[in-house]
């Protein structure tokens, strides 16, 4: 019935039973008219446990970590067999996280009794519970929020994006806990666009509401990480995506949160490993590269989107840098957000900073080889910029430019090999790290580099390596991005993107 070996790769599954009914009765939703018999009930039961044992059988089901999110038609945790069968998905090592969407209109008590009587595990449960304010009021839909967090239950809460209850909406976010995400959708239907005042009235409740109303352009080739299971097996990509579709979608935008989350936008990566759940995951500190990630091309400066997007992340997370830029050039180029940079790794690791504390670190470069550095300028076609601290005149990086010249990188590596700077297999010579990157030669201290500049921005300010993200785009971001839990490549190659746990195509 279910067929589950074709998609055993897959990260991040969905499911949709049989049921149609819905102990609530919004004007707007046909699944309260349908009221369900004991027989059909008993039928999208039967469908359910079929599904979970298909996911869990141990030769044709699910061959690495993955999640799993129920999706139904009405509500379904109001009947106790979906907890029994997500208690059975959370007890699976390969499991990682498990729930499902819900009005919230369940007994808490009684339903996470039965789950934790079942053996489920709460750590990896996690709910995504929309508010209905002509269901439920206000108070009632806080309290039943309180009751998760009393039982330590991850979930988000939200609304449709009705303009007549922003005011509503408003209350709902003052009185949620202050962790707690509150996700506002755009209202289909509506008639009309959302005025600017309404937009920003949105946004100031959910700062993601711009993602609601852009057109995500389909793309199966993004969402080859995801599967959604119907009752009786059909499988598909995603909710809005046709069953025959697996190689070819026939929609021409990813309309709604659980099509678009699917798609590797930036702003997923802060919503954690399985963003379908809809619960972000922010970091105490991230640190970014700057030329290729933040900023693209020749540019001089982050772009205005970039900037607005960094000031966002700024109210969770402390913004770092890790670039190979020194410092002056770096922070011009983040100019339009110097206020909220807290400090960073420069020069490939030459230098550490964090502001508040008035913190530096400087790697005294050994400056043996620096003669024959620049007497083999001419011959080999690269000018040579030398980067001294401002005060005490230590020289921290060398950067060998092959701008005018033949700068493949056989070129630039021979180069290396011939000036001595380098050993047959490319190894640095005496106590100095060699970074290729760019058509360029950066030479730092044997013990700086990005990764080790976090690692001292870290214990500095006390983050657990756990704690923090990177952001990074190329060959020498592999180390950091290889250290970090949280790393992200940036339309990176396939082996930086294969270093970082996620990879975006979109430039942040």
């Amino acid at each position: 019935m279910y067929n589950i070996k074709p998609y055993s790769n897959t990260r991040q599954w969905y499911y949709r039973g049989s049921l149609e009914s819905c102990n609530y009765s919004c004007s707007y939703c046909p699944f309260s008219k349908k009221p369900q018999n004991s027989k059909e009930l008993e039928k999208d039961k039967e469908n359910l446990v079929q599904f979970v044992s298909a996911l869990l059988d141990e030769e044709n089901g699910i061959s690495r970590e993955c999640a799993v999110q129920i999706v139904p038609y009405g509500e379904a945790l109001v009947h106790k067999y979906y907890w029994q069968e997500m208690a059975r998905l959370s007890r699976s090592p390969l499991i990682e996280a498990v729930g499902a969407q819900t009005n919230l209109s369940f007994d808490v008590d009684t339903m996470i009794r039965v789950f934790i009587e079942n053996n489920g595990i709460i750590s990896k449960l996690k709910l995504w519970c929309t508010f209905h304010p002509s269901m439920v009021t206000i108070d009632k839909f806080l309290s039943q929020c309180n009751k998760l967090s009393i039982h330590n239950i991850s979930y988000c809460a939200g609304a449709t994006a009705d303009p007549a209850q922003i005011g509503n909406i408003r209350i709902l976010r003052r009185n949620l806990s202050e962790g707690i995400y509150l996700w506002v959708n755009k209202l289909d239907g509506l008639g009309r666009r959302y005025t600017s005042e309404e937009i920003e009235a949105f946004m100031d409740i959910d700062e993601y509401f711009y993602l609601e109303l852009k057109h995500h352009k389909a793309d199966i080739n993004k969402c080859t990480g995801s599967c959604f299971i119907e009752a009786g097996g059909t499988a598909k990509r995603c909710n809005i995506c046709s069953p025959s579709a697996s190689s070819v979608c026939t929609r021409k935008t990813c309309s709604c949160y659980l099509s678009y989350c699917n798609q590797s936008l930036p702003e997923m990566v802060f919503f954690g490993k399985y963003p379908s759940f809809r619960i972000p995951v922010y970091p105490k500190a991230v640190f970014f590269d700057i030329d290729g990630t933040l900023i693209t091309g020749n540019s001089k400066q982050i772009t205005d989107e970039t900037a607005q997007m960094l000031r966002k992340l700024s109210m969770h997370s402390s913004i770092f840098l890790a670039t190979s830029l020194p410092y002056n050039i770096a922070m011009r180029k983040v100019n339009k957000v110097k206020d909220i940079i807290q400090g960073g790794v420069f020069a490939q690791g030459g230098m550490c900073r964090i502001f508040s504390r008035k913190y530096k670190k400087v790697f005294p470069l050994e400056t043996a080889k620096l003669n024959i550095i620049k007497e083999n300028a001419g011959k080999y076609g690269y000018s040579v910029h030398i980067y001294r601290e401002k005060y005490s005149n230590i020289i921290y990086k060398i950067t060998l430019s092959f701008n005018n010249y033949n700068n493949t990188d056989s070129y630039i590596k021979q180069t290396a090999l011939n000036t001595r700077l380098t050993d047959g297999s490319y190894n640095p010579l005496e106590n100095v790290n060699i970074i290729f990157e760019d058509g360029c030669i950066q030479i730092v201290d044997k013990m700086a580099g990005k990764k080790e500049g976090i690692g001292h921005i870290c214990r500095e300010m006390g983050y657990n390596p756990d704690q923090i993200a990177v952001f990074g785009n190329s060959a020498s971001d592999i180390p950091m991005l290889k250290e970090y839990k949280f790393s992200v490549a940036v339309n990176a190659d396939k082996e930086t993107a294969e270093a970082a746990a996620y990879h975006i195509q979109t430039h942040i």
